[in-house]
């Protein structure tokens, strides 16, 4: 026997909790320490004990017991078959679809089977928000020696997509060599276009199978219900050989064809219905409502049964008392079905709910929750759960339809008066002003009422949300996109629920958003011929199809917005300039979300062409409020969009100077509005300074990502930053800079602290980051963890660095390689074209910082704005002028040299000015000199100093006056120049200070 493997050793502790732990897998987990979803190997179901099971109908119908082998849908576990063995690909992913009922999770059961006999590891994956998690979870899940691994994810379309796309990440998905499928049971498809788009970057390959109704013909209907009508018999004392087997002679109840029986429960139910009205004497049902109304009075008839006093005594002796009235157990059980299984303190705030509506029937809310557990045990191994839900999900959904007042069936089960107000105050009073935890799952359950209960839909479902439809927006993505596609919702019901979407990106809602959008789109585009108004449709339309991963179909949206611009603008001109300028830039996103980088510099310099033109006929910003600042804000972003497109092409020195000259008028616009264009700001800074690295100039890198970090950074202390993607990556990338770059920065810069602070935060962002969208962030990561290895490295911490860099290796096995673009041909300029290029983009940033942080940068901006002084005409004199200032800041900080530096740059600048005939101005700069040097002379140390630099300075500026005919000021001078320089002079002749 070997020894057992050291790697797999864990040690795992719970302390009055939930304790998981898996070998061969990743743990996922949210910042409060809760598992996202939890792991465990697929094992058949344990053997349930029969006298339970046949206490209640809905427990033989549970696909989780599997009381009835897997018969038929030979041909679809075929092609299943061959999907798992198939050459090709080593990641495949499935979407296995159907309504529900359908038999999905049955089929899945039945490959899980037949895979694990082919020697595959087969796991299965729990969601763990609002479920009971599993007591097997976890464990050893690697796949030594396994044929492949085969993940099973039963309700895919429940799961949020950022906690979906988590999943698909994990490391037990990316074995290298190893054969790997991953089947997704889902209702529809609405989430599937999201999630394909998020596996772009996994290399998987991708599918949908459709579990289509059951076949009419073929007699696969009548098979099916013979093998369930025989083992219900068998399970209910029926069995051959008992002194009554008729059952297993009897024919279907209803005629199984017609699409009502297309779905393997619903062949199910008649199965059982037949066995259990034959041995209890009663009438047998003639539709499928009567099924379902048969099934839901033996459930009701349970609850009543154990509230009589025989029923009593008999669980009194066997340790328990049930003292819950019938009709409260409804009302648990339809609290029970919206909720799903809750903590124990939660569901008691939920039976005070239900029970409160009236007419109110006061019980003790923990003896209906206990008593409710004897109905319906939790699944889990968790004593703190409450509240396990009717089963199967479909007969649930028909049970809250039949409990809300206006169906048609009310002779055979009458309905409840209380259940509407239930509802509003289990899905509209939260207490503390937030959304029910329970609301996802309600809101589904109740749509997926409503598409088959038309009551549901017009008396209950669209009335609840015209009072909040806020409701659809917080029960989230899957909800959300069952609400939109419902076939006769009113329209202004949807444009309701789209004005609460939020504006900003949201993983988990956006692909619903494009569903809604969709569907809003044609209504809007079918009630006007407008031109103007399909333009902004078309817009919304693309933006929502964007934010969905659906590029293809937004950028067809994106181009029939310009077209349609273009067209206006060539029939009415100048009417159209605010609105393409916009469009341009949309356009230039979506080639560069497609890959078309020539596509995008047209575009991007359309739109910058647009952004001018409408600077110059609407300088006020009038347009949509803009105001002048807004004006010139889109201007310089347009630039930057033009500068990014130019890189990709490879003309990188024009690209240099457009973002030269956006950053110029970001930084203008953000001393007068820092708090409006900030993050505009900060973005360009981070572009430029990955730019100028690429160019060799690292100490202007440094300084540019630098400025990005800062600006990106949190408000305040203690709030999250506007753009976390962005911030995390300003201090990825500063942190790798810094060690890159560190022989170019200052003597005595703490380059090594500095980057492991920033890799540090970095890492930490992007971890939580990933909790949204992990197949989409992991490059993200991947660059913080090697950055985060580098700084420890630095630091000498070797051991962490190598534990670091193994992390960021997993993450890059499993990622596309990144796109080459070494063949994108570069651009070849002259030298003295590329350095002015650089050199200007380099002072752009160096202007900006000197502003912020003048004792590190200014003197680096006045070394590069010398040679520019040096030139005749309005760029010498400009660069003069800045140099001036740039010494200005310097002096604010009070040192001696710097003061008087400042004072000898605002001497030349005049007399450079003067020389110029520039006369403006150049009286206030030389007393501006004066006042320096007098400053300097009142000091303890310039005591007796610089009162020659005084005298020489009045005598400029007195010469100046006499010049321009002022001869009041220059008197006035000249006898300040007595006063400094006496007769006497001349005996005492302090030492003067070298000029450095």
């Amino acid at each position: 026997m070997s020894a057992p493997d050291p790697s797999a050793r864990q040690h795992v502790t719970a302390e009055g909790g939930f304790a998981y732990g898996v070998v061969g897998a990743d743990l996922h987990v949210y910042v409060d320490g809760l598992p996202s979803y939890v792991l465990e190997e697929w094992l058949p179901p344990p053997e349930s004990d029969e006298e339970w099971l046949r206490e209640l109908p809905s427990r033989l119908l549970s696909a989780r017991h599997e009381i009835v082998p897997f018969t038929g849908r030979t041909d679809e576990l075929a092609e299943l078959r061959a999907w798992r063995g198939a050459v090709g690909r080593r990641l495949a992913v499935r979407w296995l679809h159907g309504p529900g009922g359908q038999g999905k999770s049955r089929l899945a059961a039945a490959f899980a089977r037949d895979s694990v006999a082919e020697g595959w590891k087969v796991v299965r994956a729990v969601h763990a928000p609002g479920n009971v998690l599993p007591g097997s979870a976890g464990g050893d899940l690697r796949a030594v020696g396994a044929a492949g691994v085969l993940l099973i994810v039963d309700y895919a379309d429940h799961w949020p997509l950022p906690h979906l796309t988590w999943l698909l990440s994990n490391r037990l998905l990316h074995h290298r060599d190893l054969p790997t499928r991953v089947l997704l049971l889902a209702r529809s498809t609405d989430q599937w276009p999201a999630v394909q788009a998020a596996l772009h970057d996994s290399q998987a390959a991708t599918s949908v199978q459709a579990l289509e109704p059951l076949p009419e013909r073929g007699g696969e209907r009548a098979e099916m219900f013979e093998a369930a009508r025989d083992t219900f018999a068998a399970c209910l004392g029926a069995a051959p050989g008992a002194p009554d087997s008729t059952p297993l002679r009897m024919p279907p109840p209803v005629p199984l064809d017609g699409p009502d029986f297309g779905l393997t429960l619903a062949v199910h139910m008649a199965a059982l219905v037949a066995v259990d009205a034959h041995l209890h004497g009663r009438r047998t049902p003639t539709d499928a409502v009567g099924l379902v109304t048969y099934l839901l009075n033996r459930e009701q008839a349970h609850w009543a049964r154990l509230h009589t006093q025989d029923a009593g005594r008999a669980t009194a002796a066997a340790g328990r008392t049930y003292t819950t009235p019938p009709q409260v157990m409804n009302r648990a059980v339809f609290a029970a079905a919206l909720t799903g299984t809750v903590r124990r303190e939660t569901g008691r705030n939920v039976i005070d709910r239900v029970t409160a509506s009236p007419p109110a029937t006061p019980h003790p809310a923990e003896r209906v929750l206990a008593d409710h557990s004897i109905c319906y045990p939790p699944s889990g191994s968790e004593p703190a759960v409450v509240l396990e839900p009717l089963l199967p999900d479909r007969l649930a959904e028909d049970f809250l339809a039949l409990t809300l007042p206006g169906h048609c069936a009310q002779s055979v089960y009458p309905p409840s008066s209380w259940a509407p107000e239930a509802l509003g105050r289990l899905l509209l009073h939260s207490g503390d002003g937030r959304p029910a935890p329970w609301t996802p799952r309600a809101l589904i359950f109740l749509v997926a009422a409503a598409e088959r209960w038309r009551h549901m839909r017009h008396d209950h479902l669209y009335p609840l949300l015209r009072q909040a439809p806020w409701l659809a927006v917080a029960a989230g993505g899957r909800a959300l996109g069952a609400v939109a596609a419902l076939d006769d919702i009113d329209m202004a019901l949807l444009e309701a629920i789209e004005a609460r979407l939020p504006q900003h990106e949201h993983p988990d809602l956006d692909p619903a958003r494009a569903v809604l959008v969709e569907r809003l789109a044609r209504h809007w585009l079918a009630a006007t011929a407008d031109p103007d108004r399909h333009a902004i449709v078309h817009g919304k339309l693309a933006n929502a199809l964007r934010g969905a991963g659906r590029y293809e179909e937004a950028h067809h949206s994106t181009v029939r917005v310009v077209a349609l611009l273009e067209r206006l603008e060539a029939e009415r001109p100048g009417s159209q300039t605010p609105h393409l300028g916009v469009a341009y830039a949309n356009l230039f996103t979506s080639h560069t979300s497609l890959g078309r980088p020539h596509e995008a510099v047209e575009a991007a310099e359309r739109a910058v062409h647009f952004e001018r033109l409408l600077a110059e006929t609407d300088p006020e910003g009038r347009f949509a409020g803009l105001g002048p600042d807004g004006r010139q804000a889109r201007w310089a972003l347009a630039l930057c969009d033009h500068a990014q497109a130019l890189g990709t092409v490879g003309r990188w020195a024009e690209g240099f100077r457009a973002h030269a000259t956006a950053l110029d008028v970001l930084v203008l616009l953000a001393e007068q509005d820092a708090a409006r264009h900030r993050n505009d700001l900060g973005a360009t800074l981070l572009n430029i300074g990955a730019d100028l690295s690429a160019s060799g100039r690292g100490g202007a890198a440094v300084a540019a990502t630098e400025g990005a970090v800062h600006l990106l950074g949190p408000r305040t202390v203690g709030d999250p930053p506007d753009h976390p993607g962005t911030y995390a990556l300003a201090l990825s990338n500063l942190s790798g800079l810094l060690l890159t770059w560190r022989h170019a920065l200052p003597v005595g810069t703490d380059w090594r602290g500095r980057a492991l602070d920033a890799s540090t935060r970095a890492v930490a962002m992007n971890r939580h980051r990933a909790e949204a969208n992990p197949d989409a962030l992991a490059p993200s990561l991947e660059q913080s963890l090697r950055a985060h290895a580098g700084a420890l490295e630095a630091k000498g911490r070797a051991a962490e660095a190598r534990v670091v860099r193994a992390e960021a290796d997993d993450l890059r096995s499993c990622m596309r390689p990144p796109p080459d673009v070494s063949g994108v041909p570069r651009a070849h300029y002259g030298p003295q074209q590329a350095r002015e290029a650089t050199d200007a983009l380099e002072t752009a940033v160096y202007r900006y910082m000197a502003r912020i942080k003048a004792p590190i940068y200014a003197r680096r901006l006045i070394a590069l704005l010398l040679p520019v002084a040096a030139r005749e005409g309005a760029a010498g004199l400009a660069a003069r002028t800045e140099i001036t200032d740039a010494y200005r800041r310097l002096a604010e900080d009070g040192l001696m040299r710097d003061r008087l530096d400042h004072a000898e740059a605002l001497v030349r600048l005049a007399l450079h000015r003067r020389a110029m005939g520039r006369d403006t101005g150049v009286g206030e700069l030389l007393r501006r000199a004066v006042g320096v040097y007098e400053d300097l002379m009142a000091t303890a140390a310039g005591r007796g100093s610089y009162r020659e630099d005084v005298v020489r300075t009045l005598g400029l500026l007195a010469r100046f006056y006499e010049e321009t005919g002022a001869a009041a000021e220059a008197g006035a001078v000249r006898r300040r120049i007595r006063r400094h320089h006496p007769p006497w002079r001349w005996l005492v002749r302090p030492a003067r200070r070298q000029a450095p």
